[in-house]
């Protein structure tokens, strides 16, 4: 007879005890998940970012530290179950290693998202969210580069110390497998039920209702997965269209149009060439022709553009759609408005009519072009890009020579990119021609070619560079790396009006000069751009150029890079093109405007509009608005939102309805596909009476 193995190997486990030893372990993992949340709300509360319109309450925190321990014990619990259960009757040992290595993922995994979401907030002010997760990835050395210069020290402490947690939950998850179930307190059960509740409930508030209750904005793994499951399938039409607004939005016009508006044009048209010019990141603060109050003088950063401005339509209250270049630089050559969706957009699903500058030139017998120092890939724009019409296409990968290093990509050097676009243009004979013109130096880090002028010195920060965090004392420093940067872009932009010019084509071109969005300097204590809804990131220069229809004036209307197109159309004297969201703004005062629709999916979610004098912005996240007097209050420092409540809410009743029927139209589903099968993109809906 072989002798008994001994009993410490083959003891089972009844149903009973593997709930009980569960429990045990799912408690340890809450108390685990305190200590990690309440480090991270000791870390977000020292260190976060500026520029929150608010920040969560004490109460608010302890709700945070409350579902990140719950959240982690009830994933223990459930884990530890299905280990138990599965392994109750194998030897002892077995029992371990399928219960610890469950157990060291799960809480490395809880770990990682709560130190991401601890990052982003300290650096950025942002919560965690897919969208958020989207655009680190692919700005990830931008966020490591500010990690390792300045939030290190305190990260890896975090970091480590919540690895030793995990580390330390194994050792006790192995003696809780080899102790008796019997011993499990049932106070222990009872507050791991109790746990698990609250986890479920944490989870499944927000999903309702985004980052709602203040719990997402405080628990990092609650606004992952809040933003996860906030189905980008959009709202149903059918019940969108409940709201009259939303049903004026999209009642626009059927896809059937496009086919006479293309026989009307080609009928009357005239055929101007089109040059159409967005710059990165360009502050209007830094541009001559925009400085009013004379802080500018003698410094000349911009000549050349200020030089064009003299002879242009100048639109003075210019706004991109989004203070981040893959939504705002679609937006300039589509007349199509970012946002299709609760995330991020990065043109995977591209099943909506897009009628971009290559699109509409290319119906009208042009010869197209787009040449850009940028890398298009960048978070899909190349693919939005891609419509099927036949056009001459160059960008970063395709330059043979030097490139510029943006941390994120690497671009063309600008002068090349125009030498390129020079030499395109001098090949085109006897045809009209449309070129879409994309320069990049003044992105941040503000590369130049090391040949190029610098004639703003010093130009070296000695302090902290990076893209979310600066020294103050650095300022003037910064700001002469930025102008020296500008005064290379513009000389470039020179060059090329300079050759149509000499080439006899100046004339009979339609010129203009934009920017995806501006740039901040310290404004509201922020740095670079993509991260607010201010004038200093979301308002851009705009000029157009075409001495045959336009005298040169200013014009202070309210006005969106979505009218860029609408206006090229019809200074050719075309009628409006049915695909376009945007509106012309040749003749400002010729027709009523709609509003001026602004928003951010990328580290931050805002949504804005700007009515006349007063803009409006909303934080989806919190629920909260902010509502300026930009006449009386340029620098948006007077929150409005509270003293003028009917002005608010108004605004805020226009702007939610454009995003609803943005997000209806674009919705997946029968119900989204029909619309986008018999009807454009949604119009751009007026402002309210109130704003007026």
């Amino acid at each position: 007879m072989s002798p008994s193995p001994p009993q410490s190997s083959l003891r089972p486990l009844d149903l009973r005890g593997c709930l009980r030893s569960a429990a045990r372990v799912g408690v340890l993992g809450a108390g685990t998940g305190l200590l990690i949340g309440v480090v991270g709300q000791l870390v977000v509360a020292r260190f976060a970012a500026s520029g929150e319109a608010s920040r969560p309450s004490w109460w608010e925190r302890l709700v945070g530290v409350v579902v990140t321990a719950s959240l982690l014990g009830a994933l223990l619990f459930l884990a530890t179950v299905v280990a138990l259960v599965l392994t109750r009757r194998s030897a002892r040992r077995s029992r371990r290693r399928a219960t610890m290595a469950p157990v060291a993922l799960i809480a490395t995994l809880v770990v990682l998202v709560h130190a991401l979401g601890v990052t982003l907030h300290v650096l950025l002010g942002s919560h965690l969210t897919s969208s958020g997760l989207a655009f680190f990835l692919n700005s990830s050395e931008h966020i490591a580069g500010a990690v390792s210069a300045q939030y290190l020290g305190y990260l890896l402490p975090l970091i480590g110390g919540a690895a030793l947690f995990a580390a330390g939950l194994s050792v006790l998850v192995r003696r809780v497998v080899d102790g008796d179930p019997a011993r499990v307190r049932s106070v222990e059960v009872v507050g791991c039920v109790a746990m698990t509740g609250v986890a479920g409930l944490a989870a499944a508030a927000p999903a309702q209702e985004p980052m709602g209750a203040g719990v997402a904005r405080t628990s990092p793994e609650v606004a992952l997965l809040a933003s996860v499951t906030s189905s980008d399938r959009g709202p149903d039409p059918l019940l969108a269209e409940e709201n009259p607004l939303v049903r004026e939005a999209l009642r626009s016009p059927s896809r059937a149009s496009q086919r006479s508006w293309e026989a009307v044009t080609r009928a009357t048209a005239e055929r101007p060439n089109v040059v159409i010019i967005t710059l990165e990141s360009v502050a209007i603060s830094r541009l001559g022709y925009l400085d009013e109050s004379g802080r500018l003088a003698g410094r000349q950063a911009s000549p050349n553009i200020d030089r064009i401005a003299a002879k242009s339509l100048r639109m003075r209250r210019a706004y991109t759609t989004a203070t981040h270049s893959n939504y705002a630089q679609m937006a300039v050559i589509s007349s199509l408005f970012p946002r299709r969706g609760s995330t991020l957009d990065m043109y995977q699903r591209l099943d909506y009519p897009r009628v971009l500058l290559h699109d509409l030139g290319s119906a009208l017998g042009y010869t197209t072009a787009t040449v850009s120092s940028q890398d298009e890939t960048w978070q899909g724009m190349k693919r939005f890009q891609d419509t099927g019409t036949a056009t001459y296409f160059r960008h970063a990968p395709d330059h043979q020579g030097e490139h510029l290093d943006l941390v994120t990509e690497d671009v063309a050097p600008d002068q090349a990119t125009v030498d390129h676009a020079i030499g395109w243009l001098k090949a085109q004979r006897g045809t009209p021609f449309s070129l879409y013109l994309n320069l990049q130096s003044t992105h941040f880090p503000y590369p130049i070619p090391d040949a190029a002028p610098k004639p703003f010195t010093p130009y070296e920060p000695k302090g902290t560079f990076n893209y979310v965090r600066w020294e103050d004392a650095d300022k003037d420093v910064i700001l002469n790396r930025y102008d020296n940067a500008l005064h290379y872009v513009d000389a470039q932009v020179g060059r090329l009006y300079d050759a149509l010019e000499a080439s006899g084509l100046l004339e009979d071109t339609i010129f203009v000069i934009t920017a995806d969005h501006g740039e901040l300097f310290f404004e509201h204590d922020l740095v670079t751009h993509g991260r607010t809804l201010f004038d200093g990131e979301s308002r851009v220069p705009l000029l157009v150029h075409y001495p045959a229809a336009l005298e040169p004036r200013d014009d202070f209307t309210p006005v969106s890079t979505l009218d860029v197109l609408p206006t090229v159309v019809d200074l050719m004297g075309a009628p409006p093109h049915p695909a376009f969201q945007g509106e012309s703004f040749r003749d400002t005062e010729a027709s009523e405007r709609s509003g001026v629709f602004l928003n951010i999916q990328g580290w931050k979610h805002y949504e804005g509009v700007v009515c006349g004098r007063y803009k409006l912005v909303f934080d989806p996240d919190s629920r909260e608005s902010e509502l300026y007097d930009l006449i009386a209050d340029p620098n948006e420092e007077r929150n409005l939102a509270f003293s003028r409540p009917e002005l608010a809410a108004a605004l805020r009743d226009t702007l939610r309805a454009q995003m609803e029927a943005q997000e209806a139209y674009h919705a997946n589903g029968e119900a989204g596909r029909r619309l986008r099968d018999e009807r454009f993109a949604p119009r751009m809906l007026p402002c309210p009476d109130a704003a007026r």
